[in-house]
């Protein structure tokens, strides 16, 4: 029997995108544990699956463990399957204290449901697809106006007006509720996840700018850096350089390919430029999460497979003068690796009057 807590697991697996707060799966059969307050909501999305409530109406997570583990029991499970990574410390303490009062085991497996998670479906690349038209028409429409009508402005207020004209065009939200889309000017784009501030951005400098929408849960995930009215002497061979990178990512990008080879490919062109590398892996998935599996990382010797799709996103950054990236969206099928974004990357694109 296997217990899911983390809510996007529990999204992927029920449907079911607020109100669940615990799901137990086993062969032929499932249970959630909600509220009362979302039992309604709950009832229309999840299907067959039956729904529990606590008799006592609290939100004390100790108390709702206990009478999970208390109906585990007496439907005579032996053991619980628990990833420790989808969960708090204090709550897989709990959980696993009252687990063994019950006299059941528990199973510690990690990166239980990533594996299905990492590998979409049609409908999971539709909606991301659907996700990369909303950010690039924003994106498209903030800067229709040229230099002209970014010069000037704070980060801050760019960043807002990119994520109004996301919701406009139909998202739910902005991609990135935890952390915020990101607008870094000048020496600020040196720096890999700027936090949007009152700094204006001025002429000659770069722009970097690295932002999503979501729509039913899903995400994406682009960066483009821009120039406003001219590119500054630096930024020419680092552009290029970060431009290189990229394709020799996607070269390697296909299914069958070690993760680990596409870091490193792109990460080859950086140094081979003199240019220090990236401190993060190259890429990773996208989905529920704007960050998933899979995972581009140097050292990873895990394959890629068809159905998943994944960020390339080389940089490089140069303290206090300025930083250069580019992301785009790649999905991998059994024959070919297709990028799902359409915004152009050339630098001279990039420029604008």
């Amino acid at each position: 029997m296997v217990l899911i807590c983390d809510t996007q697991d529990i999204t992927y697996l029920s449907g079911v995108r607020e109100g669940v707060s615990w799901l137990a799966i086993w062969d032929g059969g499932c249970f959630a544990v909600t509220r009362h307050m979302l039992i309604r909501e709950v009832e229309q999305e999840i299907g067959d699956c039956e729904l529990l409530l606590p008799t006592k109406r609290s939100s004390d997570p100790a108390l709702v463990e206990l009478f999970l583990v208390t109906q585990l029991k007496c439907r005579g499970f032996e053991s619980v399957v628990v990833d420790p990574n989808r969960i708090s410390a204090a709550s897989y303490f709990e959980l696993e204290k009252f687990i063994h009062t019950a006299g059941l085991d528990l199973v510690p497996m990690p990166r239980l449901v990533d594996p299905l998670r990492q590998r979409k479906d049609p409908l999971e690349l539709h909606l991301i697809t659907r996700c990369v038209m909303i950010a690039e028409r924003a994106f498209s429409g903030l800067i229709e106006a040229g230099a002209a009508g970014l010069v000037g402005r704070s980060e801050l207020e760019i960043a807002r007006e990119l994520e109004a004209r996301m919701l406009e065009l139909g998202a739910d939200r902005q991609g990135f509720p935890d952390s915020g889309i990101i607008v870094a000017s000048g020496p600020n784009s040196a720096s890999a996840h700027h936090s949007p501030g009152e700094r204006p951005v001025g002429n000659g400098e770069p722009l970097l700018i690295d932002w999503g929408a979501e729509v039913s849960g899903y995400r994406s995930d682009m960066t483009r850096t821009l120039f406003l009215g001219s590119i500054p002497e630096f930024a020419k061979r680092a552009y290029q350089t970060v431009e290189s990178a990229l394709e020799a990512a996607a070269a390697v990008l296909r299914t069958g390919a070690k993760m680990g080879d596409v870091d490193r490919a792109a990460r080859r062109a950086v140094t081979a430029a003199g240019y220090q590398e990236f401190h993060y892996g190259v890429g990773h998935g996208i989905g529920l999460a704007i960050h998933e599996g899979p995972w581009l990382r140097a050292h990873s010797e895990e394959l890629l497979e068809p159905g998943m799709i994944t960020t390339v996103e080389p940089g490089v950054y140069l303290p206090d003068i300025g930083g250069i990236r580019i992301e785009s969206i790649y999905a991998l099928s059994e024959r070919a690796t297709d990028r799902i974004d359409r915004l152009p990357v050339a630098m001279d694109q990039m420029i604008l009057d």
